[in-house]
């Protein structure tokens, strides 16, 4: 142990970082945050593992390529940040820290995770956007306890049908993929808040209506035609987005959304709104823009929360006479 320290001390004042890290013995035995955000490092010491009792370390907006093998051996760690890096690969070792349940790793190199990175059994809340990951192991059924998982910008064509484990997950992002279908398992994420898939090439949808806590829905840039669910069971909604699609119709349950106050739609190929949408009593925004409606619906005139209507490019669509909007791009 005497010698770990020494080597990282040495490390320490090799990389002028004395005014961030003790240099004392006892100090280093006993530190449990260690921040180490932008501070041009290319590498970790081996010796980082004397860092016994650390449970937060801080490695963000660094030029890390690797993390050293003995990161597995900082039982304590609970909380690991290493956004922006230049990270390839991740450390077999990484699976033994047992107690870790934050970890950020976006904005990095990876392509690929070590089938040992399956046994974080606790963590929370994993974050990876902007990496080159292509696929996911089956055994992504592991991470149970997960409440926030953003995996958007990877590379991944498919999801291993391993969401159902999942119960308590309440914000999935898997914008900017490549992916042309969903996983069934995705349906039995019963506290699921925000679903954001934008920037796929998702042709249908697997059944959505038991996510009756959905806040925010965005399923724009994508390839659908339809939305072939019933729409009304996602009673708690506020903001649902689908544009750039290949919709041309809406369907009327839309209507039933008595919580939405956000609604975009454009550069579909809509020829209509729903006849029904005044029903939308909470609705502030709404975008139709570049569609081909030649008429708004009479009851839009009932939408007295609207502030922002959009609906330039259409077939000379003009506004409602008795719809009162602070804003309206025509």
């Amino acid at each position: 142990m005497k010698r770990c320290c020494e080597d990282f001390v040495k490390w320490v004042i090799d990389n002028c970082l004395e005014d961030t890290v003790s240099v004392h013995p006892d100090d280093l035995k006993m530190m449990t945050h260690l921040d180490l955000r932008r501070k041009k490092l290319t590498s970790l010491p081996e010796s980082i593992d004397c860092l016994e009792n650390l449970s937060v370390l801080k490695l963000s907006n660094n030029r890390l390529t690797s993390l050293p093998e003995t990161m597995g051996n900082l039982k304590e760690l609970k909380n690991l940040q290493c956004e922006n890096n230049l990270l390839e690969t991740l450390p077999q070792s990484i699976g033994n820290l047992s107690k870790l349940m934050i970890l950020n790793l976006s904005v990095n190199r990876l392509e690929s995770l070590p089938e040992s990175f399956y046994a974080l059994k606790n963590l929370t809340r994993l974050t990876m956007a902007a990496n080159k990951l292509t696929h996911l192991s089956p055994m992504f059924s592991n991470l149970s306890k997960l409440l926030f998982l953003s995996l958007d910008t990877n590379e991944l064509n498919e999801l291993p049908d391993a969401f159902a484990s999942m119960k308590s997950l309440y914000y999935l992002n898997l914008s900017y993929n490549h992916l042309k279908s969903l996983p069934r398992s995705i349906s039995a994420i019963e506290e699921l808040e925000t679903l954001l898939l934008e920037g796929n090439e998702l042709n249908d949808l697997p059944s959505l209506e038991s996510h009756d806590m959905l806040i925010k829905l965005d399923l724009s840039d994508n390839d659908l035609s339809s939305l072939d669910f019933d729409v009304s069971a996602l009673e708690d909604l506020k903001i649902l987005i689908l544009d750039n699609n290949f919709l041309t119709t809406l369907p009327e349950e839309i209507c039933q959304l008595e919580h939405l106050t956000q609604l975009s739609v454009c550069s579909n190929s809509l020829i209509k709104l729903p006849e029904n949408i005044g029903q939308l009593k909470n609705l502030q925004e709404l975008d139709v823009e570049d569609n081909n409606i030649k008429k708004l619906p009479d009851s839009m005139g009932q939408l007295k929360n609207l502030k922002n209507l959009y609906i330039a490019n259409n077939n000379g669509l003009k506004k409602p006479d008795d719809l009162d909007v602070e804003f309206c791009d025509v």
